[in-house]
């Protein structure tokens, strides 16, 4: 008779124990790669001209991290605070613009996403510059959140904002607040 001998195949699960549960441990302790941003940080997307970007938004509170894998700063800039994601876009059209076609415009995207749509009617929202735009809910089985639109006749601007709907909840009041920081400038 022969003997069994499990001590490789007892290496090699160990070892891909030891590879498959390391890496998370390592970036939860290490943090995701991101950049902390602390209150009053203006961040700053688009295409800069004599070296300012034509959309803002302002940080509010400590906790948001500014995601440097996921943000291009011609084009869009995600933040993350616990299991809320902050996106802000810039959007340069083809044609005119108004807050109603990008309002439309943003559904369509959101949709295609297959987890969430927005909600139908959304609400004027007037941000702390002056600037009107359009604001309503996101919703969706395991998401919730807000999204809003900004245009001037040149350019625009999209914020969606979403979680988990109890980490949403938490963070709701402070979302909205940040969205009403967004400026436009258009060039």
């Amino acid at each position: 008779m022969t003997q069994v001998r499990w001590w490789g195949t007892g290496t090699v699960a160990l070892a891909l124990l030891v590879l498959c549960s390391v890496p998370p441990l390592l970036d939860r302790a290490l943090g995701s790669g991101g950049r902390r941003l602390a209150p009053g940080t203006v961040v700053s997307i688009g295409t800069a001209q004599n070296g300012v970007r034509p959309v803002t938004v302002t940080v509010l509170r400590a906790g948001w991290v500014l995601s440097e894998a996921d943000t291009s700063l011609t084009s869009n800039a995600k933040l993350l605070s616990d299991d809320v994601v902050f996106n802000l876009s810039v959007v340069v059209p083809l044609s005119s613009l108004d807050a109603r076609k990008l309002w439309d415009g943003l559904g369509r995207i959101v949709a295609a996403g297959g987890r969430a749509r927005l909600a139908t009617a959304p609400v004027p929202v007037i941000t702390a510059h002056g600037m009107t735009g359009l604001t309503g809910r996101i919703i969706g089985r395991d998401r919730a959140g807000v999204a809003a639109v900004f245009a001037t006749d040149t350019l625009g601007a999209t914020v969606t904002a979403a979680g988990p709907p109890p980490a949403f909840r938490e963070a709701a009041a402070e979302v909205e607040a940040m969205a009403r920081t967004v400026t436009v400038t258009a060039p």
